[in-house]
C-alpha cells in the first residue's frame, strides 16, 4: 500500500494518519522520541506493509509477474493499489477523494514539527501537485514509478513495469478486491485494540 491507502487505514485520528505517512522516511526501532500516537501510526505503517506482503492474493500476483519485473512487483502494486483504490474512493470511506485527501493533508501538517526534512519536502510537493487525487489517472501511477526507478540503477525495471501491469490488470483488480475489505476490517480492528478512544 502506498500513501493514500496508508493515510485512509489510519482512521481519522490525525496523528495516526501522521505517523501512517512518516512510515516511509523513519527507519528502526521506535523508542518514545515522538507522540505515542504518532510512533502507533508509524506501527500501523508498517503492520499494514507486512500483512499485505503477506496476503495469499498479493503473493499470486507477485508470482505472475516475468522476470525482471516481478522483483519489484511489490513496490509496483503498492502504487498500483493506490490507483485502485483512488478510483474508487467511495467504495471505500465514506467522502469524496478530494475532501478526505484536503483533510488528510490538513492533519499532516498538523504535525510538521516532527517531520524529518524528506518527509516534509514530500508532503509540500506532494500537497501542491495534487498527488493523491492525481493516482486516479494513468499517466500519474507510471510517472510515479518511473520516479522510484531512478532512484538507483537496481530499480530501473520499474520503469519498464507498464507493460505487465497492463497485461495483468484484470486480475491486478482481482487481488485489489480480494485483499482491500478485509484489510479495512483487520485495520479497525488493531486500532480499536491499542487506541479504543480513536474509532
Amino acid at each position: 500500500m502506498n500513501h493514500l491507502a496508508h493515510l485512509l487505514l489510519a482512521g481519522p485520528d490525525s496523528a495516526l494518519r501522521a505517523g501512517g505517512f512518516l512510515g516511509d522516511f523513519v527507519r528502526g526501532r521506535l523508542q518514545g522520541e515522538r507522540p505515542t500516537r504518532l510512533e502507533l501510526g508509524i506501527a500501523l505503517h508498517r503492520h499494514i506493509d507486512a500483512t499485505t506482503d503477506r496476503h495469499p492474493a498479493v503473493r499470486q500476483l507477485v508470482a505472475r509477474f516475468e522476470p525482471p519485473w516481478r522483483r519489484w512487483a511489490p513496490v509496483a502494486l503498492d502504487v498500483w493499489f493506490d490507483h485502485l483504490l483512488a478510483r474508487r474512493f467511495t467504495e471505500f470511506a465514506d467522502e469524496p477523494l478530494p475532501v478526505f485527501t484536503a483533510a488528510a493533508c490538513d492533519d499532516l501538517e498538523h504535525h510538521l514539527a516532527w517531520f524529518p526534512a524528506p518527509a516534509a519536502t514530500f508532503l509540500l510537493r506532494m500537497r501542491e501537485a495534487g498527488l493523491l487525487e492525481g493516482y486516479r489517472r494513468r499517466d500519474t501511477i507510471d510517472a510515479v514509478l518511473a520516479r522510484l526507478a531512478r532512484r538507483s540503477p537496481r530499480a530501473a525495471p520499474l520503469a519498464n513495469i507498464h507493460g505487465e501491469l497492463d497485461r495483468l490488470e484484470p486480475e491486478l483488480e482481482a487481488g485489489f478486491d480480494a485483499l482491500m475489505p478485509g484489510l479495512i476490517d483487520h485495520c479497525a480492528n488493531w486500532r480499536r485494540n491499542r487506541l479504543p478512544r480513536v474509532d
